[in-house]
């Protein structure tokens, strides 16, 4: 944001040596206005006392096909149906992760399952103000922080524009994907043409990641995945996020709703995914009211709903800097489970020593 509002265009975003982007300033454009302080948005003013619901997509193909309870085609179908335009993330060329946006539900099936790699943002911004400019419906989703930036961006509401963040665990490197990427095609011998890191084959409690090469082959491998859900190679601004709690900032939050059966104890459990859904705005409610006939809707309490979900800052693995320093030297699916394997070896005696305080405890209150 700060590189767009710039009015001399002082500020470009650069790479850094982990694959992420930061703004550098051009000392001899700069004039000094301060103006990119002004529009920092890295910060959460919301006020609003959300409705958390479980929320499943009536539509078994759309369902199948989504990470978890296929929420967010329900609020795509409302905009295209409205002749608007969705917003998205999607894999471009060679796999790189990449906002975009969709005019009709067939091109918005590119935005569905989850990428963990942060999203090139592009020019979407500007895109979504010129279609609100030019009186279109807009659905823009993101993480909270790419759906705050925009609307410090925007300056102020629109009638037609419905914000949809998720349940945002971190921002991932493109640069660490890129190379697991090639390793992969390496070992292999051949083009990854898809990278599905929830497939539903094994049920959604299940979910696995799958590559898909170009001559169709399919296999299960975890590298990637293990190492993200261990904190290993996160932007190191995710752990001071000031957007994973429970005030959320857009009018819809998604996400999968773990735990969910032992919140609900009566759902039935047909394992094909069920979502968390947090309805964040009065134009939300007025919207989720249009939507209810294609859900399946249950509304929780919304301190419950977060129980056993992702709200709060992801610690940064131990062995993060030593991965970095290597990354252009080694193995990276190597240096990856290496990392992960020291992570899980200490939660097994963490949790062990648990076991024998609990076993000992018991022992002596006889």
């Amino acid at each position: 944001i700060c590189a767009l509002e710039c009015p001399k265009g002082a500020i470009s975003m650069k790479e850094d040596n982990e694959g992420f982007f930061y703004p550098e300033i051009d000392q001899e454009k700069c004039i000094h206005c301060g103006k990119c302080e002004k529009v920092c948005s890295n910060f959460n003013n919301s006020h609003y006392k959300s409705k958390a619901y479980m929320a499943i997509n009536k539509n078994e193909e759309q369902l199948k096909n989504s990470a978890s309870g296929g929420i967010f085609m329900v609020l795509a179908n409302y905009v295209i149906e409205k002749k608007g335009v969705v917003f998205g993330v999607k894999y471009g060329d060679n796999l790189q992760v990449e906002h975009d946006y969709g005019e009709t539900i067939e091109e918005c099936k590119k935005f569905q399952g989850s990428k963990y790699v942060r999203s090139n943002i592009n020019d979407s911004y500007q895109k979504v103000k010129k279609f609100l400019e030019n009186d279109r419906w807009v659905l823009f989703t993101g993480t909270p922080c790419q759906c705050q930036a925009l609307k410090v961006y925007l300056k102020k509401d629109y009638e037609k524009l419905v914000i949809c963040d998720i349940i945002c665990h971190a921002n991932p490197s493109q640069k660490v994907f890129n190379k697991y990427k090639k390793e992969m095609e390496i070992k292999k011998l051949k083009k990854i043409v898809n990278i599905h890191f929830r497939s539903k084959d094994n049920g959604w409690k299940n979910s696995t990641p799958i590559i898909e090469f170009e001559d169709g082959e399919k296999i299960e491998e975890k590298s990637y995945y293990n190492a993200f859900v261990g904190e290993l190679f996160n932007r190191p601004s995710c752990h001071e996020c000031k957007f994973s709690g429970i005030a959320r900032i857009s009018d819809f939050t998604i996400g999968d709703f773990w735990g969910v059966h032992k919140i609900l104890k009566d759902i039935q459990d047909l394992d094909t995914g069920i979502s968390l859904m947090t309805v964040n705005s009065d134009k939300g409610e007025q919207i989720l009211e249009q939507l209810k006939s294609n859900l399946i809707l249950r509304e929780v309490e919304l301190e419950v709903g977060f129980k056993y979900n992702h709200h709060s800052n992801v610690h940064a693995n131990k062995n993060r800097e030593k991965f970095f320093d290597n990354l252009n030297n080694d193995s990276v699916i190597e240096e990856m489970n290496k990392a992960v394997r020291v992570g899980v070896m200490k939660k097994c005696y963490i949790k062990f020593k648990r076991i024998v305080k609990k076993i000992m405890s018991t022992i002596f209150s006889f």
